[in-house]
């Protein structure tokens, strides 16, 4: 079914699915914080609502949208490695970052280790003071 100017319907609905990809608004939920580099025509098709392998290289019609699609990829995957000093900088905090949640989940488990330990303690204290209790008044003291 062509819908304007020889193009299909599906192209132009994968068109919409890329540039929404692009603009960081995507539809489906496994596609939100995609990086730019991983976009692919898979991921196009699947964000259009079609199977992975909906656009072809060999279809002349895809062809137009699969190049823009590699060439977006190409370019996102090159400025990723000359990233600006300020791009570096966020991604060496996001890293510490990540190495802090990962020491504070250590540090809160073995809390919890050590809270559980202490009141079974605080509990069997407990329990030796009443079986003491129990059996000082038989011997007077």
């Amino acid at each position: 079914m062509k819908a304007k100017d020889g193009v299909s319907r599906g192209v132009i609905v994968c068109e919409e699915a890329f540039n929404r990809l692009v603009d960081g608004a995507p539809v489906v939920s496994e596609h939100v914080g995609i990086d730019s580099s991983k976009i692919t025509a898979g991921i196009v098709s699947v964000e259009a609502g079609f199977d992975r392998g909906y656009l072809k290289k060999s279809r002349r019609i895809h062809q137009p949208l699969i190049a823009r699609i590699e060439a977006y990829r190409v370019e996102a995957a090159s400025s990723k490695t000359t990233r600006s000093p300020k791009a570096q900088a966020i991604k060496r905090v996001q890293d510490k970052l990540a190495v802090l949640e990962d020491e504070l989940k250590v540090a809160c488990h073995q809390r919890d280790v050590v809270l559980t330990q202490n009141l079974q303690l605080y509990e069997r204290v407990r329990e030796l003071e009443r079986e003491l209790a129990r059996v000082q008044p038989r011997f007077g003291g």
